[in-house]
């Protein structure tokens, strides 16, 4: 029997335990963890799960599955159909600037518009109260044949905004 996949999101005021209450249900239940990304922001904790398991379950049962975690927000999407790897060159961007609005849409925008997908993005507000520093880090993939200058094109955006872009290529090792 094939296996049917599940995307789960859990949101919560963090505490500890949050990531073992989740997973023992879906211990006991039979499912499998695929893959998964968590975070805290702001003392918020954040974590999606794709899982896979043979029974054929609708959305509504799995959710119903975790009411006794009564303390956080839950929500489960049944994934019909593969979904093929983006194939190209990986790079890694990283962005840092005093802290403004419209950072993540440029950059974005940017990307978005050469079809540049992002695989990854994690921000972070540092340094002091008074001079904040904005710092963005994205894992992106550039198809292949696109326009070579891009990364030249993404830091002409980084000196109209004042924000200083570094641009890495992934290296990737098949075994």
């Amino acid at each position: 029997m094939d296996r049917r996949f599940y995307a789960l999101t859990f949101v919560s005021e963090d505490r500890p335990g949050i990531v073992a209450d989740v997973t023992k249900i879906l211990y006991e239940k039979g499912f499998n963890i695929e893959d998964s990304s968590s975070t805290l922001l702001r003392g918020i904790f954040a974590m999606i799960l794709i899982v896979s398991t043979r029974e054929d379950i609708d959305e509504a049962t799995i959710q119903k599955l975790f009411s006794p975690l009564d303390y956080m927000t839950i929500s489960a999407k049944r994934i019909d159909r593969d979904v093929p790897e983006t194939e190209g060159e990986s790079y890694s961007i990283s962005v840092y600037g005093a802290d403004k609005a419209g950072i993540v849409y440029n950059v974005s925008k940017f990307l978005s518009d050469r079809k540049i997908n992002i695989v990854d993005l994690q921000t972070k507000v540092a340094g002091k109260k008074n001079k904040p520093i904005y710092i963005m880090i994205l894992e992106v993939v550039v198809p292949k044949g696109s326009d070579g200058d891009w990364v030249e094109n993404l830091k002409e955006i980084s000196r109209g905004m004042g924000i200083d872009i570094s641009v890495k290529s992934i290296e990737t090792f098949e075994f």
